[in-house]
């Protein structure tokens, strides 16, 4: 499948179907008129249980579950048995994406909408279909999630700048060509990496008010499901939504690797025109953040340490555990040309600004500053002043000694 993050010719072809199929901009009270017109003029069974104004008003709320209670069907026991905390993680999503774009999802499970639990499959897979369009697939183990959207609320955002491409593409989300013939060409499929970035993605309104919309367009059955309806499936995921009600997963910690995701690199990618910008300079200065970049990962990995990129949404550039369980961050500055003074200043300001939002958010870090090279022997002593290791590209057989002095003074205070 295509990248079509940055495809400018698939972005404004789907904001001229976006046009042509319901005025829509991001957003206002003519998108819920618009949508409510699209949605009338399907011949759907919801019109029992709610109306087209209705439904397009909730494609733009806020994205909250439906209420736990009622459940669609009850569920006895414990609905976690024989899951690790990957797999617990696996079927909350499920169950707490079903009640937020799932429309009146308590009153129409097995009738619109159905939960699978394919456990014959390696490894297996939870998998949301919302009348004959499967909506959100995901791994019992975490490692990759896919969600179909309808692309004209995603992309009306995009044009107004309400969603962050390059924020999306740190996290590794990919957005890409959908092969289901159901609404071909006004659909797309979102891809993530893991659980805490699916998680992210579902927070922001524009993809659920894609998601939702899809939905509403496909759940004109009732469909039979003949026989895959299973009501202990769907009664299990909704047990387990309850565990991501009121959660803020940019508050939260990912997982237990202490970090995000993994660290992909960066590219320069389409370099601005401008007669005052040096591209050789900016190139290189990229470069070289990717090589210290690495060159930390793999020193880790030398006393079989993970690192990656990113902690509990704050951008950082690399961080990880040690083995005692100690968080760190770092913040990484290239120094190329007669730089270095500026890139001390900025990546002290960055690294400080992170560990005070990671503080906010519940998570304690020892703050890192790698540079390229230090020749100015004031700036060690400027950093510790504020608590965080100065460490040199240039120096990195010391990195062992100074990583371990400085948790110890961390722990000391």
């Amino acid at each position: 499948m295509r990248n079509l993050l940055y495809d400018e010719n698939w972005r404004s072809h789907m904001s001229d179907l976006a046009e042509a199929d319901a005025g829509w901009r991001w957003w206002n009270a003519d998108d819920v008129a618009d949508v409510t017109e699209m949605l009338a003029a399907r011949r759907s069974r919801l019109w029992q249980l709610t109306t087209p104004a209705d439904l397009a008003a909730w494609v733009f709320r806020a994205p909250a579950p439906s209420p736990l209670d009622p459940a669609p069907v009850a569920f006895d026991g414990e609905w976690d048995t024989g899951l690790d905390e990957t797999g617990r993680e696996a079927w909350a999503l499920a169950g707490w994406v079903a009640r937020t774009v799932v429309p009146d999802a308590a009153a129409t499970a097995g009738r619109y909408w159905i939960l699978s639990h394919l456990d014959d499959a390696a490894p297996a897979t939870l998998r949301l279909t919302v009348g004959v369009l499967e909506i959100l697939g995901l791994y019992e183990t975490g490692e990759e999630i896919w969600l179909r959207s309808h692309a004209a609320p995603i992309v009306s955002a995009m044009d107004a700048g309400a969603v962050d491409l390059e924020e999306w593409q740190r996290r590794g989300i990919d957005v890409a060509d959908d092969s289901t013939r159901t609404l071909a060409g006004d659909k797309i499929l979102l891809t993530c990496p893991d659980l805490a970035t699916a998680r992210w993605l579902l927070r922001q309104p524009p993809v659920i008010a894609g998601v939702r919309l899809l939905s509403c367009w496909v759940a004109a059955g009732p469909y039979s499901f003949e026989g895959r309806y299973r009501p202990e499936v769907v009664a299990r995921a909704w047990q387990a939504s309850q565990l991501l009600d009121g959660d803020d997963p940019d508050a939260l910690p990912r997982g237990g690797n202490g970090f995000d995701r993994p660290y992909t690199g960066v590219t320069t990618g389409d370099l601005p025109a401008q007669r005052s910008f040096d591209a050789d300079a900016y190139r290189a200065g990229v470069d070289e953040h990717d090589r210290l970049c690495r060159a930390l990962i793999v020193h880790l990995s030398r006393s079989d340490l993970a690192a990656g990129a990113g902690l509990a949404g704050v951008n950082v550039d690399v961080a990880w555990r040690d083995a005692d369980e100690h968080q760190f961050i770092a913040e990484v500055k290239s120094v190329v040309g007669g730089n270095e003074a500026d890139q001390l200043r900025l990546g002290l300001g960055q690294v400080l600004e992170y560990r005070h939002r990671l503080a906010g958010r519940g998570v304690a870090v020892t703050a890192v500053l790698l540079v390229s090279r230090c020749t100015d022997p004031v700036w060690p002593a400027i950093c510790a002043d504020s608590g965080v290791l100065l460490l040199t590209g240039a120096d990195e057989a010391a990195w062992p000694a100074k990583l371990t002095a400085a948790k110890l003074n961390v722990s000391s205070e």
